[in-house]
């Protein structure tokens, strides 16, 4: 309640009749303590609310936004279903998922595809392992068979890579 004098405006802490202060009001936050919170980067926070991923904050009257708890169980939600791997595309249809009821059955499908998606991932890094592996032998092999090349004057690796030049030849 706001009590005025002729020189003084005071505010009090008297509800009047009929306010009603909602728990989610009082527990506004600034948005460092959200990021803080929320285990991601204010710089983050923004882009997610320019996306549409979070609502966008209420501000204080000195303009710092402000966030409730509501908001804070999204951002960490994001950072979540971004740490599984979800795409920020995903994670708005995650986001949309968690409004309706049985849903369950159109999140398993995601789930399903990021699974498959992320089992070819692991077969292509097995591959690339495998090529890289294969350089390091022999690139060692080179060097121990050619003592007159010395690590410091040339490279197996960069001497075939550069011979290659564009064509398919295997490492």
């Amino acid at each position: 309640m706001v009590v005025r004098s002729p020189r003084h405006v005071f505010l009090t802490l008297e509800l009047t009749p009929g306010f009603i202060l909602s728990s989610e009001m009082a527990e506004t936050i600034h948005i460092g303590k959200a990021a803080k919170l929320a285990g991601v980067s204010v710089d983050t926070i923004r882009f997610y609310q320019k996306l549409g991923l979070v609502k966008s904050a209420d501000r204080s009257a000195g303009g710092y936004r402000l966030f409730d708890g509501e908001q804070i169980r999204d951002l960490t939600f994001v950072r979540h279903a971004q740490e599984l791997g979800f795409s920020l595309n995903e994670v708005k249809e995650l986001l949309a998922l968690r409004q309706k009821h049985h849903a369950c059955s159109e999140v398993q499908s995601m789930l399903k595809h990021k699974l498959t998606d992320v089992r070819d991932k692991i077969k292509s890094l097995v591959r690339l392992e495998a090529e890289l592996t294969g350089a390091f032998r022999n690139c060692n092999r080179e060097l121990r068979l050619k003592p007159e090349i010395k690590h410091e004057d040339c490279c197996p690796l960069l001497t075939k890579l550069d011979r290659m030049n564009g064509s398919n030849e295997r490492l």
